[in-house]
């Protein structure tokens, strides 16, 4: 009798209404909770890579100030010339970057010439020079979409695009496959000295780089007291 009276204490009674199936309209509202839930993490999701990509980073000196993407990073190139670059694209050894260059300006070849086109021309054969396998593919004065005067920070500029083919393995000590880079130099003249802010990337990461390049020149502005 004792047994009996155990075993019946210790069975568990269970509602016959949780075996009931949930009703359409209750699955129907389940569904859609579970796709709000799903909607709001992908909303936040998307919100939280919108904030990060568009976050922004000052590069300040003398005589430019400019904003670019906070992920970037700052560096110098192999001439010591101020840099900012997306480590997160094109290869290992170069990626995406704005390199900043300020140098004497050239005297004026021709009485009566432009010192900016000479500037610009200087600074081209100064390229050819220095780049192995240069080839400049334009030398422009207006801008090609909107046919309007060239400029930067509110100065007249000449843009010159060019290719040429890099190996920067060699300066690290490993030789690798030469790297075919594309190129817009944005020339100005801040009185004697020659500015030169300088877009490059992969050519294969070019068409993706350039319209970034082209927002972060198009923000430049002259330093206070340049």
């Amino acid at each position: 009798m004792e047994q009996t009276q155990a075993a019946a204490a210790g069975q568990v009674r269970i509602d016959p209404r949780a075996l009931t199936p949930p009703t359409a309209a209750a699955e129907r509202a389940a569904n859609l909770l579970v796709l709000l839930v799903v909607a709001l993490a992908l909303g936040l999701g998307w919100g939280l890579k919108v904030f990060v990509e568009n976050r922004t980073a000052i590069y300040n000196d003398p005589t430019v100030t400019f904003s670019y993407p906070a992920t970037w990073v700052t560096d110098t190139d192999d001439d010591d010339n101020p840099m900012v670059r997306d480590a997160k694209s094109g290869s290992t050894l170069f990626n995406n970057r704005v390199v900043v260059v300020h140098t004497a300006a050239p005297k004026s070849g021709l009485p009566g010439g432009s010192p900016l086109a000479d500037a610009a021309t200087s600074w081209a054969l100064k390229r050819a020079t220095a780049l192995s396998t240069f080839r400049n593919l334009a030398t422009l004065d207006r801008d090609p979409i909107t046919d309007q005067p060239l400029t930067v920070a509110g100065q007249p500029a000449i843009r010159v695009d060019y290719a040429y083919v890099a190996e920067p393995g060699m300066a690290l000590g490993q030789p690798g496959v030469p790297i075919v880079v594309q190129g817009s130099d944005f020339v100005t003249l801040n009185g004697d000295q020659l500015t030169v802010l300088s877009g490059q990337a992969s050519a294969d990461q070019w068409q993706a780089f350039e319209p970034q390049l082209h927002k972060i020149i198009a923000g430049v502005k002259a330093s206070e007291g340049g």
